[in-house]
């Protein structure tokens, strides 16, 4: 039986009740076993890094996730859902050298590489917790006492098996290349952690000319933001495809660009110049120059390459600013390394890995880059090959953690071969279903086509150790496993981090030596790209791996094209040969509501717990999901929120007037909807129809992922067509006395509507949906039920268009009474509707009982109001047209028929009208309907509602107003819906009152009625239409 559901809707105290129960029931474990033997469904949650709170971001992600798996278990499915975290990485590092007040890695090594570890594990740990309980607030149900977190040893030996098959397919290798590195942190950075943070800032502009060996006098001319490189120089790149200047100034020769010689002139001031020849970039390739440091960098004088201080080609050169000429120096930057391979250049990096100058710098030996800068230009001048000194302000690279400005310096590294393995890649991409397809298509599609061998080393301390074991004899070994260690004679630590990792050795198999890992851990990137094995502990189990593998779906913000979806791909390419996941839903960030970056500076950030704790998990979930496209910038809008609040409070009270009705007449709710067809009434066949056609629309949307037409759908549903239509037509009938069969069918209805409606907004606000359904049910949970798939013979289409047509008939119905001033209590005679359409006649006709009673008329006719057609003669065009005779004109048309005329303009674009020639400036017309009718049109034709009132409408009337005040009196009085009353009436209609007495009774629950006033209860004064009426009550025990 249905209980009555007397308390208002209330998000917060519901939700925390129902995870109460959740909880009880241990409802993830139940889930478990209900499904185990499904088809699986395999979800792969993208790790969140543990250095921080959820976001609002976060909460989005999870809202689009989490419906999905739901939706799928209704469905059957063995959903694996096991909450991923990632725990290693700088991150995490330089918040614990914050706390333990560390400055640079020698810091570390003095407090101890043991005690940091333990730090950093304690701080990844930390959030733990924090992160579960916000997935339980949040409506999620998952494998929460049994998460992957990439610190854990398990992890980190199957993490092992990608660098062993990447060794055994000659994918991986030591080499020395220039990358991006913190100088403050002393490690690489990967490329697209490298272009996370920019900061503007000022640097150094200078433009200095090189001499050419051979051509006394003769330079060419770079530019460079970066002179602490210049020692580093090896080459001057130009464009083959460029023409270049040989341009005499004083005494010298200059070679630049031909394009940029006028600006360059004019920038050094210089207004006397000849231009002695132009050339192709290609003719100056292979001339020689000579270092301009070389008197204080001996190193110059020593390079054995035969390209060494060469003008080279390349095609990166522009003439965007410079001069033309690039200064290229291999071991600080990627382009000029590429180039430096290109050509056999010496890969010149005198650069430390704290920033600092070694010795092959000379003179700038221990001193930081940036501080070099004055000495070096300084020198330049001095040496008198400085043209200019500026300053410039730029977008420079600065670390996404500790936010020091990067450099590039060559050093040797573990790479991954990737540019040779990636038009495989792009292969397997295209075999993923991305949506929205451009994300995939274009934007993934693009990063890996781009994509460059992955330096994966790195020089610090808390991550996934690399498994390599190297030999002074030159032998190398990759481990895959904890047991392959053993087997070469290795003792296995408590934990597999650093320093314990370090301390293991292993016998050589080629000399019999020690073999001593390699210091390095990987980049904190590969661990969670390695999470589609790792996470079900593969290798060394391979039962969940074979039954889950390959991803069925992930879904993570559009960033994650060049970060998780890369790392997966590629690392699974590697490992498996082939894509790692079937279907990616991306979507994109969440802003405020100015489309502005969310930051504590600007103090527009929004705490997901803070709308969870104003409005509850289900309106949060759900305004996430309903208010833009998932691949769409979301921009937070308190007020959606408080309207999809709103939204569910509507929800709420239809549940509540419906629930109120069914438990006062004990409604079975095991009475079948088919046992109550032949009773079923128009409307309750509509919005049977309704609730299937829903039905079928969210179950095509969740297998396209366009998530975020579902909850539009479901709120349009629910605002419309239940709570502002059904529920309105139904009301009466769910008052009626008795087992009524109308009531009966009214209520057989509601409950299949409330049924699969709950279960349509499970998946998405499932706690709302657990209250009704488990009242409506009994079952322990909605969530451990099955989908209710759509009835395809519930849905009739003619229906629900007939409808339609009706409910814009009768607003423009409702529209003429506001018009006419007539209340809609007010009862009218008759509303003719005028129309063409048939489908629209058609409408009306079968649904006109619904239409009387909605807008409150005795008779529907569809015909025609004829209109007097008055000609109203335009004087402005009249005057000057006619002049003297406009009087005349005038007093002629007044005498002619005025259809007569309308019809000769329509058809010949001028009337004669005795001798005056009228055109249509010249008149205007006006439709003047008959007395006692209002107009009001709509979409198909026009609605004639004729307003004259008969004393026997007006009687009606003063009956339905009357028990609109009796109704707000009960309410006044707390009564209970199924309270009885006594009641009287005085006033001067009681003849009027008295044709009605029945109805009133009946309205208003009155088991008496008399009209004169009761002396034993107090009555209340009325002024209706300024009538005044003495209304008493008294409920009756």
């Amino acid at each position: 039986m249905v209980s009555e559901v007397p308390e208002d809707y209330n998000p917060v105290s519901l939700e925390i009740k129902i995870l109460e129960e959740w909880e009880k029931i241990d409802i993830y474990d139940k889930l478990k076993q209900l499904r185990s033997e499904g088809p699986k469904f395999f979800f792969l949650d993208g790790p969140p890094y543990m250095n921080g709170l959820p976001h609002i971001g976060h909460a989005r992600t999870r809202a689009l996730r989490d419906p999905v798996l739901k939706y799928k278990s209704m469905n059957g499915y063995n959903v694996w859902h096991q909450p991923g975290f990632d725990m290693h990485g700088l991150p995490i590092e330089v918040k614990v050298e914050e706390i333990l007040g560390t400055k640079t890695k020698s810091d570390i090594e003095k407090i101890g590489t043991e005690l940091f570890i333990k730090s950093c594990k304690e701080r990844g740990l930390s959030f733990l917790k924090i992160w579960i309980d916000f997935y339980r607030r949040f409506g999620m149900i998952g494998d929460f006492d049994n998460p992957y977190m990439t610190l854990s040893n398990s992890y980190i030996e199957s993490s092992w098996y990608f660098f062993r098959k990447a060794w055994e397919k000659n994918l991986l290798y030591k080499g020395k290349a220039t990358v991006a590195w913190c100088p403050r942190c002393e490690t690489p950075l990967s490329g697209y952690e490298a272009t996370d943070e920019y900061k503007d800032v000022e640097d150094y502009s200078i433009y200095v000319k090189f001499p050419l060996e051979g051509n006394k006098d003769e330079y060419i001319i770079i530019w460079t933001t970066t002179p602490w490189t210049i020692p580093a120089n090896v080459a001057i790149a130009v464009n083959p495809k460029y023409e270049y200047v040989r341009v005499k100034v004083a005494n010298e020769v200059w070679i630049v660009a031909k394009e940029l010689l006028e600006k360059l002139m004019t920038l050094f001031g210089i207004q006397d110049y000849e231009i002695l020849e132009t050339v192709t970039g290609q003719i100056l390739f292979g001339l020689k120059y000579r270092h301009i440091m070389e008197d204080d960098l001996p190193i110059h004088t020593q390079f054995k390459e035969p390209n060494a201080h060469t003008i080279i080609l390349t095609n990166y050169v522009t003439l965007e600013d410079g001069t033309g000429c690039v200064h290229t120096a291999p071991g600080h930057g990627p382009e000029d390394y590429s180039a430096g391979v290109e050509y056999k250049l010496p890969i010149l990096s005198p650069v430390d890995q704290t920033g600092k100058f070694t010795d092959e710098a000379g003179k700038y030996k221990n001193i930081y880059i940036k501080d070099a800068n004055d000495l070096i230009v300084d020198d330049i001048e001095d040496k008198g090959f400085l043209l200019l000194r500026d300053s410039v302000f730029h977008r420079y690279a600065h670390c996404w953690r500790c936010k020091s400005p990067l450099l590039y310096r060559a050093s040797d590294q573990w790479f991954i071969k990737v540019e040779a393995i990636k038009d495989q890649i792009l292969k397997e991409n295209k075999k993923v279903k991305w949506i929205p397809d451009w994300a995939g298509e274009k934007r993934f599609h693009n990063w890996i086509e781009g994509a460059r061998d992955w330096c994966i080393s790195r020089q610090r301390f808390w991550g996934i150790p690399l498994p390599i074991w190297e030999c002074m004899c030159g032998n190398i070994i990759v481990v895959s496993s904890t047991e392959e260690i053993k087997s070469l004679g290795g003792t296995i630590p408590e934990d597999l981090h650093k320093p314990y990792i370090d301390e293991v050795f292993i016998k050589c198999p080629k000399c019999s030596k020690k073999m001593k890992r390699v210091p390095d851990i990987a980049d904190v990137w590969f661990d969670s790209g390695a999470s589609t094995w790792s996470s079900l502990g593969y290798p060394q189990n391979t039962k969940k791996f074979d039954e889950l593998f390959p991803v069925d779906f992930i879904t993570e913000g559009l960033d994650q094209t060049r970060g998780w979806f890369y790392t997966l791909m590629l690392e699974s390419f590697i490992v498996f040969g082939r894509a790692p996941y079937n279907k990616v839903l991306m979507n994109d960030f969440v802003l405020d509501q100015f489309g502005q970056k969310m930051s504590k500076s600007l103090g527009n950030v929004v705490d997901p717990n803070d709308v969870i704790t104003k409005y509850g998990a289900d309106v949060t979930r759900f305004y996430l999901l309903w208010e833009i496209a998932p691949w769409d910038k979301l921009k937070f809008n308190w007020e959606n929120v408080e309207s999809i609040y709103r939204t569910f409070n509507i929800l709420w009270n239809a549940y509540k007037f419906v629930t109120l009705y069914m438990s006062l007449d004990k409604f079975d709710v095991n009475t079948p909807i088919n046992d109550v067809k032949k009773y079923l009434k128009d409307e309750d066949k509509w919005i049977l129809s309704r609730i299937n056609t829903l039905t079928k629309e969210v179950e095509e949307t969740f297998d396209t992922l366009e998530l975020h037409y579902i909850p539009r759908k479901i709120k349009e549903f629910i605002l419309e067509d239940l709570s502002r239509w059904y529920i309105r037509l139904v009301r009466e009938r769910m008052w009626l006395e008795d087992d009524n069969k109308e009531k009966i069918s009214a209520y057989a209805t509601a409950f299949y509507v409330f049924k699969r409606l709950s279960k349509i907004l499970a998946p998405i606000s499932p706690f709302i949906s657990e209250a009704i359904y488990k009242n409506f049910v009994g079952e322990s949970s909605i969530h451990l039920s099955d989908w209710d798939k759509y009835d395809p013979s519930m849905i009739d289409s003619e229906l629900e268009l007939n409808m339609n047509i009706l409910r814009n008939i009768i607003e423009g119905t409702l529209h003429a009474r506001q018009k006419a001033g007539i209340k809609l209590r007010w009862p009218m005679s008759k509303v003719i509707v005028e129309t063409q359409d048939e489908t629209v006649k058609k409408a009306v006709i079968s649904l006109s009982e619904i239409m009387k009673k909605q807008i409150n008329v005795k008779e529907i006719v569809i015909g025609e109001v004829v209109q007097e057609l008055e000609i109203l003669p335009n004087h402005k065009s009249l005057g000057p047209k006619f002049k003297g005779d406009a009087k005349k004109v005038v007093e002629l048309l007044g005498a002619v028929d005025s259809c007569l005329i309308k019809s000769g303009l329509e058809k010949e674009g001028t009337f004669d009208l005795k001798g005056f020639q009228i055109t249509p400036e010249d008149v205007n017309f006006n439709y003047i309907l008959p007395k006692g009718y209002q107009l009001s049109e709509f979409e198909n034709g026009k609605i004639y509602l004729y307003t004259e009132i008969t004393e026997e409408l007006k009687s009606e009337a003063i009956a339905r107003e009357v028990i609109r005040r009796i109704q707000e009196m009960r309410k006044q009085s707390n009564l209970n819906v199924e309270d009885y009353i006594s009641s009287y009436i005085v006033s001067n209609f009681e003849s009027d009152l008295k044709i009605h007495e029945d109805y009133i009774k009946h309205e208003t629950r009155s088991k008496s009625l008399a009209f004169s006033k009761n002396n034993d209860y107090t009555g209340k004064e009325w002024e209706i239409d300024g009538d005044k009426f003495l209304i008493g009550i008294q409920k009756l025990k």
